[in-house]
């Protein structure tokens, strides 16, 4: 059984509501600005922002791959504007499969377009970088794609805690929360 340090957890916690955010992602807001849907997942998809800089996620991604992933997901535009929720967008987008796009550029990707939808994550994407997070706090997640905020401890279970802000800590402090665990 696992045993946290629930005090260096809120911690954590406090820190990033006071430092987490400190500037708008312009990437998201560009893409939520758009007039269209199909504009916004070109926008998305190549992840660029209003001066047409590829977020820093996805730069490793390359143009060329972020292009042919705008191209894919264009002609999914039908089926997300069926979606009544984020895992349906997430979903759409995850099938979408195209070469060298990875999971974080997948969930970036299908976060701006649901920011678009004003459809937002209930749930907790696993990605690279959650993912470690995620497992330093809870153990082996059996390949789980998302978490559910009730499978996180008590300081997580705050009202003023979003699915998207503890995806954010998980990534922003996956090398810290390792020392949150005192039994492994």
């Amino acid at each position: 059984m696992r045993v946290y340090n629930i005090p260096k957890l809120e911690r954590i916690i406090s820190r990033y509501k006071m430092y987490g955010q400190r500037e708008p992602d312009q990437h998201l807001a560009f893409c939520v600005e758009q007039e269209s849907l199909t504009d916004a997942i070109q926008v998305a998809a190549k992840a660029v922002d209003g001066n047409n800089k590829t977020h820093f996620h996805q730069r490793r991604v390359g143009r060329t791959a972020l292009n042919n992933w705008a191209e894919k997901l264009a002609i999914l535009e039908e089926d997300l504007k069926k979606s009544t929720n984020f895992d349906d967008v997430f979903s759409i987008v995850d099938k979408a499969n195209s070469e060298n796009i990875g999971e974080l550029t997948v969930f970036d990707t299908a976060f701006r377009i649901g920011n678009f939808l004003k459809l937002f994550p209930e749930k907790i994407y696993l990605h690279s970088g959650t993912r470690k997070g995620a497992e330093q706090l809870l153990g082996d997640l059996e390949g789980k794609k998302s978490l559910l905020i009730e499978e996180f401890p008590a300081p997580f279970q705050e009202a003023e805690i979003t699915p998207t802000d503890i995806e954010e800590i998980l990534y922003i402090y996956r090398d810290e929360i390792e020392y949150c665990v005192k039994n492994k």
